[in-house]
């Protein structure tokens, strides 16, 4: 029961309504609306998630902004999703650190992304 819990948030974080329809205080809220957990830092495995997935969320509103373009942003997130939760099941199946990994996967790849790309550390990506 919890592993399907905690898989379900990997795929409440994907679904997202217009972000220009939103607040990021309401678009995250309607995030977790089916999440039964709330963040604690220092809790079990599906409380701290929850808050690593609040942080994604942050930095995916950043990066929203940074787009400037909901359509493609929406697109990153549903693509940069399926690609971790693909790598993190091959490496975790069914346990129940794999949303967190998949979440830490999500996170880097919008690192690397603002980092390389938005930054212009990465002269080849312009």
């Amino acid at each position: 029961m919890k592993g399907s819990i905690l898989l379900s948030l990997i795929f409440v974080l994907i679904p997202s309504a217009k972000a220009n329809d939103h607040s990021f205080e309401s678009w995250n809220k309607k995030q977790f609306e089916n999440y039964p957990f709330e963040c604690v830092e220092d809790g079990a495995t599906p409380e701290y998630t929850r808050c690593y997935a609040e942080k994604l969320n942050k930095y995916d509103w950043e990066l929203r902004k940074e787009f400037n373009d909901d359509e493609l942003w929406k697109e990153w997130r549903n693509v940069r999703g399926k690609v971790c939760y693909h790598y993190k099941n091959k490496h975790f199946g069914q346990g129940t650190i794999k949303p967190l990994m998949t979440l830490s996967c999500e996170m880097r790849l919008n690192t690397e992304v603002k980092r390389y790309c938005l930054n212009g550390e990465d002269k080849k990506c312009g």
